[in-house]
């Protein structure tokens, strides 16, 4: 009893002591805050375009606070790879969750020397050149009373997104097909029932718009071209 006596005011002063002076690793982290000036999304990689995403889908206008361990490469900085990304649809408008494309610009990697204990804003810029989306996007609205199916000679095509076959009445599908290619032959499947496409030259980088009233399959408009 008497040695516990003796070694606690001991003890309470070691427990003391070990909470205040716990590693703290604060000063030698770094605040850097991204700021998307593009007006696109954009996702930020470390390192290179297939390094991990720091960032995923920031919106334009929108900034991100992270803290960074400094540049590690002998003063030539720290390298962070942009990819833009264009909305074809969001989860409100279709069946099979939101839908993107994206590119990326070998122009735009940014290089900061990145020290210890310091503030940075790192400014994401437009891209210095033109995307283009290899492909065409086909947007085709239910409007009918029942779920359909894209169909292509006895084929069955599955959404792009989460890949689902049917479409809700009142929900957009949206598929990915090839672009610079004759539209001919595609149906619109309801049960045992088929409808035909109309009849065009898909061009690469485009969205096309139709809907399916249950009667007929009706293109609107001439397409909508992806512009990055």
């Amino acid at each position: 009893m008497f040695a516990i006596k003796k070694f606690a005011p001991l003890l309470a002063l070691l427990a003391l002591s070990c909470g205040k002076h716990g590693y703290d690793n604060s000063d030698y982290l770094s605040s850097v805050t991204f700021f998307n000036n593009s007006p696109y999304y954009v996702s930020v990689h470390l390192t290179s375009f297939s390094g991990s995403a720091l960032i995923d889908k920031m919106r334009p206008g929108k900034s991100y606070p992270t803290t960074l361990s400094p540049s590690d490469n002998y003063g030539s900085g720290s390298v962070f790879s942009i990819e833009y990304w264009h909305l074809v649809a969001n989860y409100s408008e279709c069946s099979c969750g939101d839908v993107w494309v994206n590119g990326i610009d070998p122009n735009v990697q940014i290089s900061r020397n990145i020290e210890a204990g310091k503030n940075y804003v790192i400014e994401i810029p437009e891209p210095t050149e033109k995307f283009e989306f290899d492909g065409a996007f086909f947007r085709i609205l239910n409007t009918s009373s029942k779920p359909f199916e894209l169909n292509y000679l006895g084929v069955h095509f599955r959404q792009a997104g989460n890949g689902e076959l049917p479409v809700p009445m009142g929900k957009f599908g949206i598929y990915k097909m090839k672009g610079e290619e004759e539209i001919k032959g595609y149906t619109i499947t309801q049960v045992f029932e088929q409808y035909p496409f109309p009849e065009f030259m898909a061009k690469n980088n485009y969205i096309y718009d139709f809907e399916f009233d249950g009667d007929s399959v009706k293109k609107i408009g001439e397409g909508e071209k992806i512009t990055f």
